[in-house]
């Protein structure tokens, strides 16, 4: 097997308390900018209005995405379709205030015809998504996202324990808020597509942790279950498994990073969630999750050694002593 690193000895769990401080502070840091900034919600949350359309000859996108500015639609999303000799686009655009629920679509055809004078337009399809449909979609995208965490915390508390799944789902919560930041303050709009790009990152990450446990699990196993050096147990395993998972990564990221580059912008949002979490889930599996279990076994030493110290010395019951009777 091809190996980045031979026999590698990097000691990753010295800085985990920093590296584990470092990362909730950008947690906390996440969370701020979305309390701030707030989620660009997508059509299906906002509600909104989908078109797809037939030209006769190629449609100018520049031109059609233009044309909608104008009519107030700045916010359109105008992408080709099909093979391009279908001469198909497909238009999303928000729901504005005061529009009824007939008019976003027909307003859209009406300046695209505007914008296309002396072709005929063919409307394929057109769809209208309203606000009520949005809150409930919200509902079952956060549903969602919370069924895949605690379905994976059940996975890996049978598979392992209980800690382990703990360590875990911190890990996934901290890839997701911090992706999840970054993808606010970049503007990006939330959408169904890129729910499913927040569920993906959930399954890449926790797959590359339940690696890394499996890992530690048989090295502890082929130790005879000694857990006092944690520590270096956890080193041990990090750096037998880190080709595999520096490797994994690169590639699962290289193919992301072409999607965000060349995918055009109906793709852009959905791969910048994998790109920013693919990197930040490996990170996380070496310095949040593994520090975890160090963490964990810490604060039950401590507690045990409380306990110790807090518990009464036993005293010695006094002993009776036998008096002879003397003789009368």
């Amino acid at each position: 097997m091809f190996q980045i690193f031979k026999d590698s000895k990097f000691d990753f769990m010295r800085l985990r308390r920093f590296w584990v401080g470092i990362s909730f502070a950008l947690m906390l840091l996440s969370i701020g900018v979305i309390a701030t900034r707030g989620i660009t919600w997508g059509i299906e949350f906002e509600g909104g209005a989908q078109v797809q359309l037939k030209y006769p000859s190629k449609p100018d996108v520049s031109t059609i995405r233009n044309e909608l500015s104008r009519a107030g639609y700045s916010a359109a999303l105008v992408t080709t379709i099909g093979k391009p000799q279908d001469n198909e686009i497909y238009v999303r655009v928000p729901l504005t205030p005061g529009a009824k629920d007939d008019d976003v679509a027909a307003q859209v055809v009406r300046a695209l015809q505007a914008a296309s004078p002396g072709q005929a337009l063919t409307v394929q399809s057109q769809s209208y998504i309203g606000p009520a449909v949005g809150r409930e979609l919200i509902q079952k995208a956060v549903w969602a996202v919370i069924g895949a965490i605690g379905g994976m915390l059940g996975y890996i508390w049978i598979r392992f324990e209980f800690q382990w799944g703990l360590a875990a789902i911190i890990a996934l919560i901290h890839d997701a808020v911090i992706t999840l930041g970054l993808f606010t303050l970049a503007g990006f709009e939330m959408s169904l597509p890129v729910v499913a790009a927040f569920l993906t990152l959930i399954g890449y990450s926790v797959n590359d942790t339940v690696v890394i446990f499996d890992r530690i699990r048989e090295n502890r196993q082929a130790r005879g279950g000694v857990v006092g050096s944690l520590p270096q147990l956890i080193n041990d395993s990090v750096n037998q498994t880190l080709s595999r998972t520096i490797l994994t990564s690169f590639l699962t990221w290289l193919s992301c990073a072409s999607i965000f580059l060349f995918g055009g912008r109906a793709l852009r949002d959905f791969s910048f969630v994998l790109v920013v979490g693919i990197i930040i889930g490996t990170y996380s599996t070496i310095y949040i999750a593994s520090p975890i279990l160090v963490l964990w076994q810490d604060w039950v030493l401590r507690r045990k050694e409380a306990a110790v110290t807090a518990a009464p010395a036993a005293t010695p019951k006094p002993t009776a002593k036998k008096v002879r009777a003397g003789k009368a």
